[in-house]
């Protein structure tokens, strides 16, 4: 068995550049003229003891303009490794030349033109990326990791290896959740001591659901993953795609999107990384728009569902206590409430800005977060053309061979 670890890094503009509100929205992309956090993730990568594996790291940026410097950035950080284990960069150069090979194959067979599908832009379409790397890697695992993030157990790999791809309890296990370790230790989030939180349960029910971590059966199924930590099998990731909708949370949108398909992630108790995140940059109140658009799209995607063959229906309680608590009818009654707590803040501050953006929170979250058509029975039509995707990439010489050749 072989696996590629998979590392989207995130790269913004310089510190000493203005904020350009068109940027994309990432947690904490590191400035382009910092170190940034990828060597010493890649460092850890280098102390693992099974050997079977190859490294692909994803170059994003935030902006069109500044993506040919991130690129070269990120191969000047990537580079030095090469003597430690095979690894190359992607970025926008590889997605043209992606996207090229799949216009060409459309024109030669006079099928569907799927360039559409490519993107480096939003979380989804980059964990999408992630798998049609491990994909063209001709790869039977595929690991994410992120760049601020180290292994501290050198037997990671032996870990993924015992269960995935095997059986457990009479049931394939193609998805796996591992779990993040704190700077300060322990994987328990601290309980957040500002006022204007209070009426929004995150922590409170995210540590309820990581009660699981600390008891029980090494393998459980689980109602949260880390995107940062997360297996997936060839099988699985071959005929289930992220969904280019999400705009943040796309971890567990995609451990519900294999729920739809039969498919539970297992957490294993044992397999923990050590999250070290810089402090995140954007404002409170953009933080939670974009928790905004994510906990009512979850929602609408599991209301949409219709029974149909070879799916089974997901339901709330199976989503318990997170996210299942952000899917039931009072959400909007929370991002209210939430919402004026946070705009009293920024009054108390002076800020204008910040309390017109946490009310206008509220509009968006009654007139327009909800999406315009059928989730559910958008990502099942997206599903189909994925499958035709990572069909014609598994048996593609030409942009495999490519990859390969560069580590």
């Amino acid at each position: 068995m072989r696996a590629t670890i998979v590392i989207p890094s995130y790269w913004g503009r310089s510190g000493a550049e203005m904020p350009n509100p068109k940027d994309a929205v990432y947690d904490h992309p590191t400035p382009l003229d910092a170190p940034g956090t990828l060597g010493r993730a890649l460092g850890s990568i280098a102390e693992l003891e099974n050997r079977e594996f190859n490294v692909v790291v994803l170059a994003v940026a935030t902006s069109p303009e500044i993506a040919e410097a991130v690129e070269e950035k990120v191969k000047s950080i990537v580079a030095p490794y090469r003597r430690h284990f095979p690894v190359t960069c992607l970025s926008y150069s590889f997605m043209r030349r992606l996207e090229s090979r799949l216009a060409e194959e459309a024109e030669s067979t006079g099928g569907e033109n799927l360039t559409w599908m490519v993107s480096l832009l939003g979380y989804s379409n980059i964990r999408n990326m992630c798998v049609i790397a491990a994909q063209l890697a001709r790869s039977e695992v595929a690991v994410l990791f992120d760049d601020d993030e180290v292994y501290e157990d050198h037997g990671y790999l032996d870990k993924v290896f015992e269960n995935i791809g095997g059986e457990h309890e009479g049931k394939f296990v193609g998805a796996i959740a591992g779990y993040y370790l704190r700077p300060e230790g322990g994987y328990l989030l601290p309980l957040s001591k500002d006022w204007w939180m209070a009426e929004w349960p995150a922590v409170v029910t995210m540590n309820q659901a990581f009660s699981i971590i600390g008891e029980g059966p090494r393998l459980q199924v689980t109602p949260f993953v880390f995107g940062g930590n997360m297996i997936i099998h060839r099988d699985v990731f071959h005929r289930i795609p992220f969904d280019p909708n999400v705009r943040r949370g796309e971890d567990i949108d995609y451990l519900v999107n294999c729920k739809f398909f039969g498919i539970d992630f297992l957490l294993d108790r044992e397999l923990s990384i050590l999250h070290l995140p810089p402090e995140k940059t954007a404002p409170d109140w953009r933080r939670l728009r974009e928790d905004i658009y994510r906990f009512i799209y979850q929602r609408a995607k599991l209301r949409a569902q219709v029974p149909a063959e070879g799916l089974r229906t997901v339901t709330v309680e199976e989503l318990d206590p997170y996210p299942g608590r952000f899917t039931r009818d009072d959400l909007e009654e929370m991002i209210f409430r939430t919402s004026v707590l946070m705009g009293l803040r920024h009054m108390e501050m002076k800020d204008k800005l910040g309390f017109d953006e946490s009310l206008n929170n509220i509009y968006l979250a009654r007139f327009d977060a909800s999406p315009k058509t059928d989730p559910f029975r958008w990502f099942l039509d997206y599903q189909v053309h994925w499958k035709g995707l990572m069909e014609f990439l598994g048996k593609d010489r030409v942009l495999s061979e490519e990859l390969l050749g560069s580590m």
